[in-house]
């Protein structure tokens, strides 16, 4: 919980996010800013009215701040199945009040399946992992079923990435 309390109300400057801000129309893009074998950072960009899928974090300790545009974040309670694809029966969610800059969200192994929408952007918001992620469990509550979705990055240390290597999970050198 050390890392919550070390975000708490931080707000990076801008220009120093600079070569991490890669947003495009209709979506969020995920730019890797570090990584190692104990941790990742990755700075989120936001499309106004854009939405995360319900997914979890494949067990790991996730801690986002807001640094700019203001968000709704749904908690789903997991009823049944949702430990593999599969089956997987979410709850009805919990609704947050609009959050905005400063606000810090924690997602632990036993509470981590949520959705994140941008109700206002552009919107950015910074993540660090307990150990990097890289995939995670993607709910579809009308059919009652999880899928797992490997997770990519736009850009890589500032550069974006070519479609050709979108796939490809990169090792900081």
């Amino acid at each position: 919980m050390k890392v919550g309390r070390r975000l708490e109300g931080v707000r990076v400057r801008p220009e120093s996010l600079g070569p991490f801000l890669h947003f495009k129309r209709g979506r969020y893009t995920r730019n890797l800013v570090y990584r190692d074998p104990r941790f990742e950072v990755v700075l989120n960009c936001w499309d106004a009215g854009v939405s995360s899928p319900i997914h979890d974090h494949s067990e790991q300790e996730c801690w986002f701040s807001i640094q700019a545009g203001t968000f709704m974040l749904e908690d789903y309670p997991l009823l049944a199945g949702g430990h593999r694809p599969g089956y997987a029966l979410l709850g009805a969610p919990r609704i947050s009040e609009p959050v905005r800059p400063g606000h810090v969200d924690y997602r632990g192994p036993l509470d981590s399946i949520h959705r994140v929408s941008a109700l206002e952007g552009p919107a950015v918001t910074l993540h660090v992992y307990a150990s990097p992620v890289e995939q995670c469990l993607v709910f579809d509550v009308r059919r009652q079923r999880c899928a797992t979705r490997r997770l990519t990055y736009h850009s890589v240390f500032g550069r974006p990435v070519g479609e050709s290597l979108r796939n490809e999970l990169p090792h900081p050198a």
